[in-house]
């Protein structure tokens, strides 16, 4: 009897030794669930900082660049206002701020424009020839930006107004030396205006090259010989439209 009892002993544990495998394993299958869900959500964050941006912030506040282009004129009901012409000039921005940039421009007009003289009350114009005439205008303008401080794919499309002045910088022409004095028309120094929209893109950190559409207004003021020659009829001046066409390419510091 006494020699059965380590036979019982070894009954009595196996059970003991079984249970605890199969609680183990049941801990593993309840925490291996919980510790991938956590690792998903730790790597989760990672994975989302590796997505794009189509936007990038610009670092540089101001931007010098040169231009070239044409200008579509309206010479007046007259025609003795300036002819279309290729223009070329240069211009400067700061960033204000957000969304804002002050631009100034330069523009060189080198054209052309015709040359009339008076016969008689009544009568039409005659032409007599025609005149070089050089046009130097300068312009300020606020400028919004319309994906702010940043390009959008590398895109920046604007929209811009301002004021400045239109000077000439040919004197009289030689088909103009035998008409009276106060029928020669002087185009003078005109306040002038303008509206228009572009865009600019950054080739480079520091490269852009830039495209956009003004509408330029200024006035053609009429000689007071040609206004007695249509009997005070004529408007002393004329507000007229130019529409400018400019491409470009600027540096960024």
């Amino acid at each position: 009897r006494p020699s059965t009892l380590p036979a019982l002993s070894g009954a009595l544990e196996t059970p003991s030794v079984s249970r605890i495998d199969r609680d183990a394993m049941t801990a593993i299958r309840r925490v291996f669930p919980l510790l991938l869900g956590l690792l998903v959500l730790g790597v989760a964050p990672v994975g989302a900082q590796t997505i794009t941006s189509p936007y990038r912030f610009l670092d540089y506040r101001h931007s010098a660049g040169v231009f070239g282009g044409y200008i579509a004129t309206d010479a007046g009901r007259l025609d003795l206002g300036p002819e279309s012409s290729p223009v070329v000039g240069a211009r400067y921005t700061f960033r204000l701020g957000g969304a804002l940039s002050l631009e100034a421009q330069a523009t060189l007009i080198p054209t052309t424009r015709e040359v009339f003289d008076t016969v008689a009350i009544n009568e039409p114009l005659q032409r007599v020839g025609e005149a070089d005439l050089t046009i130097l205008s300068t312009m300020a303008a606020l400028r919004f930006n319309v994906t702010g401080p940043r390009t959008w794919y590398g895109f920046q499309p604007y929209l811009l107004g301002g004021l400045g002045f239109a000077f000439e910088l040919s004197g009289t022409a030689p088909a103009e030396v035998r008409i009276l004095p106060d029928a020669r028309f002087d185009f003078g120094t005109r306040f002038a205006g303008q509206v228009g929209a572009g865009v600019e893109w950054f080739a480079a950190r520091r490269l852009s090259i830039f495209a956009d559409a003004r509408d330029v207004f200024w006035k053609l003021k009429f000689p007071a010989g040609i206004r007695r020659q249509d009997e005070g009829k004529l408007p002393a001046d004329e507000w007229v439209q130019n529409f400018q066409f400019q491409l470009g390419a600027a540096y960024h510091f």
